[in-house]
């Protein structure tokens, strides 16, 4: 059913599994359809009870924007764009269940925002998680509003404008 994502059932948990490890399951355009539509479809499905979504792979949960998709951006679907990112966003935040986010490497960017989204976050302290989108050159927007919250306004800004990735020790203290 799907193609760079996997959805499997263990007893009444649903398991998302990002599923693009050569590009460390970096988000594109068919990858934030589908994680839309896995949400969607556990939110409605009365055999699950809890979600939890993961990446394919031992060192990424989600490597984020995929950059090679960024760096072929056409504005003229700046519009439809935002609402693969609205939609996939979406998704989680109107969850009527659990939704847990395990954490098996690196969560960087958006896909850190996608944790932070998540009622839980599990990881371990070889993971890692931040907005390094500056180091790209690319301003983080989404991910500040989203941070302030669980992090504090001084921690936000400070790993907002200097790319720093949290380690997993560090995370756990936060």
């Amino acid at each position: 059913m799907f193609e760079f994502i996997r959805l499997e059932m263990h007893d009444r948990i649903a398991i998302i599994t990002l599923n693009r490890p050569e590009r460390f399951n970096a988000w594109h355009s068919p990858m934030r359809i589908e994680v839309a539509e896995a949400f969607q479809a556990c939110n409605v499905n009365p055999d699950v009870q809890a979600i939890i979504v993961t990446g394919a792979g031992e060192n990424a949960f989600s490597a984020g924007q995929d950059l090679a998709e960024a760096q072929e951006f056409d504005a003229s679907r700046a519009v439809e764009w935002m609402g693969e990112w609205h939609a996939m966003y979406g998704a989680i935040r109107s969850m009527d269940k659990p939704v847990v986010a395990a954490l098996n490497g690196v969560a960087a960017g958006s896909a850190f925002q996608v944790a932070l989204l998540c009622d839980v976050r599990v990881g371990h302290a070889g993971s890692a998680m931040g907005q390094p989108e500056i180091n790209s050159g690319i301003p983080s927007t989404l991910g500040p509003w989203l941070m302030q919250d669980m992090l504090g306004r001084s921690r936000t800004i400070e790993l907002t404008l200097t790319g720093r990735m949290m380690d997993g020790v560090e995370c756990h203290t936060l």
